[in-house]
């Protein structure tokens, strides 16, 4: 979650011990449950840890990479700063951060990568996976026979409620397809939907806010959608960089982020939500972060 600096205003994050502007110490500071790597050595090693699919997620952790469509973070020997960058579709880079402060270089990159995976489970779930138990352990599958076992009722009960709520809803009208996540113009707004929510963009503000809308767009979405991803040539500006996300999706009530521990981060191939990489997600690569 963002905050600003009681002293200066400055945007700081909640994980901040000071407000990286003016050096105010931060009263709200968040410790959370994974300690954040403070180098670059600590950073490689946690994605050792975790098994994250760095060449997939086109971050590049030590490395001054050239290439477009990519994060990373690297010293640079001449100067003796720490760089945090991002490399756009187009080959152009957009620093995020140079200076001499490498755990803070460090806090940048991995609160990006937090946020890239949190774009890609979500990806995945709007895709048809489903999220992990967070609770589940070594113990839980080694159950895995015993629940195969009853695995063939719970299906055919499953497939029968399906059918039943099928039968209902040609009947009543009561089933209907949900708007995706992503941007849609409406009347020549422009909005964004997730999870349910939707947000339009005021331009007197040049802010996101929740909002209500029509049942012309709510029940005739698919007319008025315009990507998953955001474009410069929609107006606005993308929503994943607005106050509203961070404050909707990185606070203490988030459904991704109240709690994140080391089993939030662990990346397994063979999980159905951690498919988004290879079934199509891809980062907004024309903002600048």
């Amino acid at each position: 979650m963002r905050l600003k600096c009681e002293y200066c205003e400055h945007y700081l994050a909640d994980t901040d011990e000071r407000c990286p502007n003016c050096g105010a110490p931060n009263p709200n500071l968040k410790r959370n449950a994974v300690k954040i790597p403070q180098t670059i050595e600590e950073l490689k090693a946690f994605c050792a840890q975790h098994n994250l699919p760095l060449e997939k997620m086109h971050f590049h952790i030590g490395e001054d990479y050239k290439e477009p469509k990519a994060f990373g973070i690297y010293k640079d020997e001449k100067t003796e700063n720490f760089v945090v960058y991002k490399n756009k579709a187009d080959g152009t880079r957009a620093v995020r951060y140079e200076g001499k402060d490498e755990a803070y270089a460090v806090n940048e990159i991995y609160q990006k990568m937090k946020a890239e995976i949190t774009e890609e489970r979500a990806y995945s779930v709007e895709h048809g996976a489903t999220m992990p138990n967070k609770n589940s352990s070594s113990s839980t599958k080694n159950s895995n026979k015993r629940i195969g076992k009853i695995i063939g009722i719970v299906i055919a009960c499953y497939m029968g409620v399906i059918l039943l709520c099928a039968i209902i809803g040609g009947i009543f009208g009561f089933l209907g397809n949900t708007a995706g996540t992503g941007y849609y113009k409406y009347n020549g707004d422009l909005y964004y939907q997730r999870n349910g929510s939707w947000y339009i963009y005021d331009n007197d503000y040049n802010d996101w806010y929740s909002t209500t809308v029509d049942d012309d767009l709510q029940d005739n979405y698919e007319d008025y959608f315009e990507s998953y991803s955001y474009d410069s040539s929609y107006g606005g500006s993308n929503y994943i960089d607005s106050d509203s996300y961070y404050s909707n999706y990185y606070d203490t009530d988030n459904n991704w982020d109240d709690d994140w521990d080391d089993d939030d981060w662990d990346y397994d191939s063979g999980s159905s939500w951690d498919s988004g990489w290879d079934s199509g997600y891809d980062s907004d690569w024309d903002s600048d972060w």
